[in-house]
């Protein structure tokens, strides 16, 4: 016998395991049906109906995608396209600006190991609600509109923005900082001279790339009243006019991928 074979044959038997595991899963899934209430009535159903709603989904209706006819301009998909893209840019602009001092206050370059921690936990506690939770609770205090949205995607925005922020301080070269401490330099002035001119194109492509996420975000508030197009697709959804579902469901496409290529073509020339 070789050596490969002796060894081969030491090797712990993982098959046997491995098969009770699968085994324990497969049970555990047949189990889990039989109290799942499933109607299959409806599942002999279901290819029939999801027939109809892509026929009358694929029939954009003109009219309420201009803004015209029955709908005003401030209904329309244009103009609800247009808040939800200022919801995003707006969102994420407020939380970048927001972000950078928290940055500052999180990075152990700046402020030393045992105040960072303080500020990762501040960021922690930042972004630790969901962003639709957040809205719920703006809109008691704001309303129903998209200055909501604009404020929810802002706040949420600052806890990502300041991890990300921090973590591109803490990986930079620390030559410049050095040379600014041996001179004497404040914080402000290593701020200014050592650190921003360093990491401006990395903050800029981070915060492209929020701006990405957020303008999806955007979308999704209007359900809950923050502004936008989420508020005429739940509407249009729960009363089945699939043909106003499917105007927004195209416009959002179009959106998010014009979205997505220019923010890809900028941080492209950023980074």
């Amino acid at each position: 016998m070789t050596n490969a074979e002796r060894m081969l044959a030491r090797k712990p038997k993982t098959w046997i395991m491995n098969g009770i595991f699968t085994a324990i899963v497969l049970i555990a899934v047949i189990i889990s049906f039989q109290g799942s209430s499933i109607n299959l009535l409806r599942l002999q159903t279901i290819g029939i109906n999801l027939r109809i709603i892509g026929r009358q989904m694929i029939d954009i209706n003109v009219d309420f995608f201009f803004g015209r006819g029955v709908y005003s301009f401030q209904e329309g998909v244009i103009y609800l396209t247009i808040e939800t893209l200022a919801i995003g840019f707006l969102g994420t602009l407020v939380g970048a600006v927001l972000a950078l001092p928290f940055s500052f206050l999180a990075s152990k370059n700046i402020v030393g190991h045992k105040v960072a921690k303080v500020g990762e936990a501040i960021l922690v506690a930042i972004r630790v609600f969901p962003e639709i939770i957040l809205a719920l609770v703006i809109v008691k205090g704001f309303g129903m509109n998209a200055l909501t949205g604009m404020l929810t995607i802002g706040i949420h925005s600052i806890g990502m923005l300041g991890k990300l922020f921090s973590e591109t301080i803490d990986n930079m070269d620390k030559s410049s900082l050095e040379a600014l401490e041996a001179v004497g330099a404040t914080t402000l002035t290593k701020i200014r001279y050592g650190i921003l001119p360093q990491i401006l194109a990395d903050l800029s492509s981070i915060t492209l790339y929020r701006l990405d996420i957020n303008v999806r975000s955007a979308t999704v508030l209007g359900i809950v009243g923050a502004g936008g197009l989420g508020a005429s697709m739940i509407l249009s959804a729960e009363n089945s006019n699939w043909d106003i579902l499917g105007t927004i469901m195209i416009a959002i496409i179009i959106m998010v991928l014009t979205v997505d290529m220019i923010s890809s073509r900028l941080r492209s020339k950023l980074v």
